[in-house]
């Protein structure tokens, strides 16, 4: 297998020196595969969509669930990671904790539904997720985006009706938290124990004409763990300071960084919008909290930045690029409970179909759905088991050797990634 990024300084090739045992055949892993495909669908549309990204996620988290429910918590959570993962290399992290919610505790709903739980204790257990996550991101969004307690607590003094102060705020968002958290976990273990209680056996058509990804993507210019280097220094930077000194040299440099890496330009309209609703959002609330011009116009400026760099992220290491990062990663990490599971699932996942299609039948599934919530639902559903199902027999079909994507057949034993030696083995610099 070879990878080369660039022909210049800094370019790095990858070479597999020898092919190594299989740790599972193809048929083990079949299911979880393809479950961790739609899953990866479902996250990337709930992660591109303006809004009803909960919604939207409950698809891939039914699929996570009845992967964990089948075929136990280690795969169940490895092909949860593996799915956040892809979607990560597809569209890079911005957004990331859109289905976050939804792929940690969609694991965890489905070894409790293995074992015969109430749905009583699966709403709990999903709301202890829930919570956790929603206090992590709102915390992130106070300090860190709007600059502390008071800048936020001042666009609540300019409500009416609304009584004033830091702790009346803090209960209003706590109140409003709760709330959300108690709708949303009832919604989600509803709407999981009816797809896992109803989940077709055997479902799936034929994996005919199956749309594959492009066997040789064109490479990054730069290693992409350099740019990824880059990129968190870029990300502490920021977060460090909203001087505009820091500001504008961060943005010059990653103006230049832009065009020195020959970034895909394809995911540019979308960091731009995501860029800009960020700021829009931190300078509103700077304005309302009384913390004057300037320090708004700062504070926004950091936001868009941050988001702008992580779009840089994706578009200076390619898909395939920051795969091969998450990979290497896993591979440091594999002592971790899941993790091999989810390198062997984000193997399968990188060398697989196309994910077009998918979105595609979903689009077909839904034509001529009366729109009213539980044919709606049931018809999502019966997307994600047929969907599962179609992936299971693709697996079956095609399996690729690393990040080069060649295929071999899905009976045969195939060898693991380079990276799966450690690197002194697996790569040399040129």
């Amino acid at each position: 297998m070879v990878q080369r990024y660039g022909q210049g300084v800094g370019s790095v090739q990858s070479v597999e020196t020898d092919a190594l045992p299989p740790t599972r055949d193809a048929d083990s892993s079949a299911e979880p595969s393809g479950l961790a495909r739609v899953a990866t669908v479902s996250f990337l549309a709930a992660r591109a969509a303006p809004s009803g990204g909960f919604w939207i996620s409950l698809a891939g988290g039914v699929a996570l669930a009845r992967g964990a429910q089948r075929n136990g918590a280690r795969r169940g959570f490895g092909a949860s990671l593996a799915a956040m993962l892809e979607t990560v290399a597809i569209m890079g992290p911005a957004r990331f904790g859109v289905p976050l919610t939804q792929a940690m505790s969609a694991p965890w709903i489905g070894r409790l539904e293995a074992r015969g739980a109430s749905a009583g204790t699966e709403v709990v257990a999903c709301a202890l997720v829930r919570i956790i996550h929603n206090l992590a991101t709102t915390a992130f969004f106070i300090w860190v985006i709007l600059g502390g307690l008071d800048a936020y607590a001042g666009t609540y003094d300019a409500l009416p009706f609304f009584p004033g102060g830091v702790t009346a705020a803090l209960v209003l968002t706590g109140v409003t938290l709760l709330a959300w958290t108690v709708f949303a976990s009832i919604v989600q273990v509803l709407v999981y124990r009816r797809g896992l209680r109803t989940w077709p056996e055997g479902s799936g058509q034929a994996a005919e004409g199956v749309e594959r990804r492009d066997p040789s993507p064109e490479p990054g210019r730069f290693d992409p763990r350099l740019v990824s280097l880059v990129a968190l220094v870029g990300f502490v930077v920021l977060l460090s300071s909203t001087a505009w000194a820091v500001l504008a040299a961060v943005a010059g440099l990653l103006l230049v960084g832009w065009f020195a890496a020959r970034s895909d330009p394809e995911v540019l309209p979308t960091g731009a919008v995501l860029a800009a609703a960020l700021a829009l959002s931190a300078f509103s609330f700077s304005m309302f909290g009384g913390l004057g011009l300037d320090e708004a116009l700062r504070r926004a400026t950091r936001a868009a930045l941050l988001v702008m760099v992580a779009t840089w992220l994706r578009a200076a290491a390619g898909s395939p690029g920051l795969r091969d990062v998450s990979r290497r990663v896993l591979h440091r990490l594999r002592r971790v409970p899941s993790v091999p599971e989810a390198a062997s699932a984000l193997d399968d996942l990188g060398a697989g179909p196309s994910l077009l299609p998918a979105g595609r039948s979903l689009v077909d599934a839904l034509g001529g759905v009366p729109k009213r919530p539980l044919p709606f639902v049931d018809a999502v559903l019966g997307w994600v088991a047929a969907e599962a199902g179609r992936e299971q027999r693709a697996h079956g079909e095609q399996r690729t050797v690393d990040g080069d994507q060649r295929t071999v057949d899905g009976n045969e034993p195939s060898t693991l990634s380079a990276v799966h030696r450690p690197p002194s083995t697996a790569a040399r610099r040129t």
